[in-house]
């Protein structure tokens, strides 16, 4: 997988997620708005604007700033956009330094960068290949398969999955064939294995080195698009919902699945006999799923936690009090004119417009607030989404005249 996302970041030349990102952030609906159609597309854009010349993904360029490739962004994407604005006057002065520009984005651009960085936090560490000996020991594996010549013979042989770079492969057959195995472990008594953490890379890692071979078989990322259609076609949606979309048999994966590709397949296997239980109450087949198939539908999941709960007005108001950002703008007429009005200025009509003028403007206004001795402002967990929930909610309504009365002292606490 690492492969893919070096070779993207070299190659891929996609396009953004489209003018569908007009729509908020927050939601089932913004959900699907965002959904990239292939998780590199943004990659072009990380290379084309510059990205890579200070930042490294997995070791792959530039040393001045992190490698964003160790899951310093795997958090929503509004969060995202607040770490990117919080560290902007030190990325400003390195973009003096070098005698580049900054970077300049359209929406759908940000868009597509942002669900890039995202999915970079989406791949656990290497597999171990001393841990996953230890696993395939305690987890009774050896009872009903062989592997490198040792172990037992009701199941299939192993060496062959030693080729797969992709742990997908793994967790493909892991699902297709759950019942079956389930049903022979019964009858061998033997204990049906869990897996947490890191144990899928990890087994993957031990069969890797134990079955021998240098042939490598990689797989694509997933389409988290075609993964929204999959869990449809595939009949998840009568069953589970996202952010409250769909059946309420099982839990809201919206809401419910967190972590990375692989312990989303952990969380699949791990509840496989419920599931399976629950689709033979409602008459529905076990459906069958491709390696590509699967990786398009764990991408699908994995992006449920890439759009932010949506954020509170009410905080949000305290927030922009708190920030000072009334010194430089005015809202609705309330506040100075050193920068535009924020309820009226265009191109603010989305949370991603918003994000992406803060961007695009953040040396101007860092310049301002050097001249006004106001501090820069550090935008922390949902403050961002909040501060944009406010901002939004005052659009679309008559300002007020210059001189009209003051915003009143915020109140004590969080509303």
């Amino acid at each position: 997988m690492r492969r893919w996302i070096v070779v993207g970041l070299v190659l891929f030349a996609g396009v953004g997620p489209g003018a569908g990102v007009r729509q908020a952030v927050g939601g089932h609906e913004g959900l699907s708005v965002l959904l990239p159609g292939n998780p590199l597309e943004g990659s072009r854009l990380f290379t084309g604007k510059g990205c890579l010349r200070c930042h490294a993904v997995h070791g792959v360029g530039g040393t001045t700033g992190p490698d964003l490739g160790r899951g310093l962004l795997n958090r929503p994407l509004l969060e995202i956009a607040g770490v990117m604005w919080n560290h902007s006057p030190g990325m400003e002065h390195v973009f003096q330094e070098k005698r580049i520009a900054r970077p300049k984005f359209e929406p759908q651009e940000m868009a597509s960068l942002l669900s890039f960085l995202y999915y970079l936090g989406s791949l656990d560490p290497p597999g171990d290949a001393a841990a996953g000996a230890r696993l395939f020991r305690q987890k009774g594996c050896q009872t009903c398969h062989a592997l490198a010549g040792k172990g037992g013979s009701v199941g299939p042989e192993l060496d062959k999955y030693s080729r797969y770079a992709s742990p997908l492969y793994l967790t493909a057959a892991l699902w297709k064939r759950g019942q079956a195995m389930a049903e022979t472990m019964q009858a061998q008594r033997v204990p049906r294995p869990t897996f947490e953490g890191n144990d899928i890379p990890d087994l993957l890692a031990f069969i890797r080195s134990a079955g021998g071979g240098t042939e490598r078989v990689y797989v694509a990322p997933g389409n988290p698009k075609r993964g929204e259609e999959l869990f449809t076609e595939k009949r998840c949606v009568e069953c589970h919902s996202i952010r409250g979309h769909g059946g309420k048999v099982g839990p809201d994966l919206g809401m419910r699945l967190k972590g990375s590709l692989m312990r989303i397949t952990g969380f699949m296997w791990n509840k496989g006999p419920k599931m399976w239980a629950k689709m033979a109450e409602r008459g529905i087949t076990v459906p069958s799923l491709t390696e590509v198939e699967m990786a398009d539908l764990i991408s699908y999941l994995y992006f449920f936690q890439f759009i932010d709960p949506p954020g509170d007005a009410g905080r949000g108001q305290l927030v922009y009090r708190e920030k000072r950002c009334g010194t430089c703008h005015a809202l609705r007429g309330v506040g100075e004119k050193v920068g535009p009005d924020l309820a009226t200025v265009e191109k603010l009509d989305t949370p991603l417009a918003v994000i992406t003028e803060m961007w695009n403007h953040a040396s101007k206004m860092e310049e301002k607030m050097t001249e006004e001795n106001v501090a820069w402002p550090v935008l922390k967990g949902g403050e961002t989404a909040d501060l944009i929930a406010h901002l939004l909610s005052m659009r679309g309504g008559p300002t007020q005249p210059a001189g009209a009365a003051k915003e009143p002292e915020p109140r004590r606490g969080r509303p």
